[in-house]
């Protein structure tokens, strides 16, 4: 009886022995385990982080080109408004002063009347001059601009200056390189026929 006692017992201790082993086994399997799982949840959060970080910015951008088309869009419109009215507006005719020279100074805009009424001697010379034109004309001052119209538009002869200023049409300038200029620089040549011939008349063009 003492013998089989011990026997169990010691089958008792055998087992115990095996069923530890197995179970640390197992215990360090699945402790294996759950690092991996740990370190694969720690990968996935900083992709996850990552990708709010960049979703972030796309919004951000995404938020910038709204803005920006929006104003764009009201810029347009605004644009669109404008031209309508500017269709709808009666067009200003200018006027060339004479010849532009390409020298130093800059574009005045001038507002001249003509009234064949005011000079009952003289003949009317401008028979399709109505109400008021408007020149443009170079000139280092504005006295020196109303010098040069009084000089080509006498008052005697019914002509009335009404107004000198800096001219209104954007972009309008002289380009300082003689041979890339919009205004034809005299020759040798030219001097005598040009001292020779007359003043030429304006030539009108549309602004």
């Amino acid at each position: 009886m003492t013998g089989m006692l011990l026997y169990l017992a010691l089958g008792l201790m055998i087992l115990t022995v095996l069923s530890n082993r197995f179970w640390r086994r197992q215990l360090t399997t699945v402790s294996v385990s759950l690092a991996k799982l740990k370190e694969t949840s720690d990968e996935i959060g900083v992709e996850v982080a990552d990708t709010a970080q960049e979703y972030a910015a796309l919004d951000a951008q995404y938020n910038e080109a709204l803005k920006r088309t929006t104003k764009l869009e009201q810029e347009v419109e605004a644009a669109v408004a404008e031209l309508e009215v500017k269709k709808a507006a009666a067009v200003n005719r200018y006027y060339v002063f004479d010849r532009q020279e390409p020298r130093p100074g800059r574009f005045f805009e001038a507002v001249v009347r003509y009234d064949p009424t005011a000079a009952p001697d003289e003949r009317p010379v401008h028979r399709a001059w109505i109400g008021v034109r408007r020149y443009v004309l170079l000139a280092e001052t504005e006295r020196e601009a109303r010098d040069m119209l009084s000089a080509r538009f006498p008052r005697k002869h019914g002509f009335e200056v009404i107004e000198v200023a800096a001219c209104r049409l954007a972009g309008l300038s002289i380009n300082r390189i003689a041979e890339l200029s919009t205004f034809r620089r005299p020759t040798a040549g030219d001097g005598e026929d040009e001292a020779k011939r007359p003043a030429r008349r304006a030539v009108p063009s549309k602004a």
